[in-house]
């Protein structure tokens, strides 16, 4: 199977259109005397995910075994995403007994040194893993510094988690201030999940119960604070 891709702007720059390609992978599949069974084309698309339709009805072909390798001009024709393109090898290419053949890098995964390439592969996906992981805690880590909440799509009890920031949800907001007025008055926990039952007010999760009570009593959320790590930061 011959896998082409080209973007509109890869064209205008690089100069290898679908045609010219199409012209070399073929050449090369005859000079090799391999037998064509089809040629998949994606034209003015982005190598920077897997959703495409030609790409799409390559791998449903190597599942049904009608392909034993995959031949490309360059990797990146297959993908722009390191961790996209071990996916490929790991989960489709090798299951399926299907090799992977790149005429300009020389590589070819139907080969010993083609699969021991693979685990080179697979360090540098693994370190763009680590890489991105690390970049998203430094994120957060200055997102909890300037008082910016952190939490994820799941923010405490009478907050919406909006565009990155937690905004006051008015209808909880109010069950909100009622448990901390009832605290006031000198009601213990027990007292309090009994008066919001008894008003009929509801959990995101169904009925109050003292721990839920008792976790907002303590949240420090309420006081204006942002928590990220097990520390708390003053907040917006």
């Amino acid at each position: 199977g011959i896998y082409i891709r080209v973007s509109t702007q890869e064209q205008a720059k690089e100069g290898y259109s679908v045609n010219e390609q199409t012209v070399k992978l073929t050449s090369y599949a005859k000079a090799q005397g391999w037998h064509i069974y089809q040629i998949y084309a994606d034209p003015a698309f982005s190598g920077k995910d897997t959703n495409r339709p030609a790409l799409q009805k390559l791998i449903a072909d190597i599942k049904m075994h009608r392909i034993d390798a995959v031949l490309i001009w360059k990797f990146d024709r297959l993908s722009r995403s390191q961790k996209d393109m071990l996916t490929m090898i790991e989960d489709i290419l090798e299951p399926n007994h299907c090799g992977l053949v790149s005429i300009t890098e020389r590589f070819d995964t139907s080969t010993q040194l083609g699969k021991a390439m693979t685990g080179v592969l697979a360090v540098f996906a693994q370190l763009e893993r680590e890489q991105i992981k690390e970049r998203m805690k430094m994120g957060k880590d200055a997102r909890a510094k300037e008082g910016k909440y952190s939490g994820g799509a799941h923010p405490p009890y009478g907050y919406d988690y909006i565009d990155g920031e937690l905004i006051i949800n008015d209808f909880e907001a109010m069950t909100v201030k009622d448990i901390f007025n009832i605290a006031l008055s000198g009601k213990s926990t027990y007292a309090i999940t009994n008066c919001l039952q008894e008003k009929g007010y509801k959990t995101r999760n169904g009925r109050w119960g003292e721990t839920t009570v008792r976790r907002i009593l303590s949240n420090k959320t309420y006081i204006g604070f942002v928590r990220y790590r097990d520390e708390w930061f003053p907040g917006l």
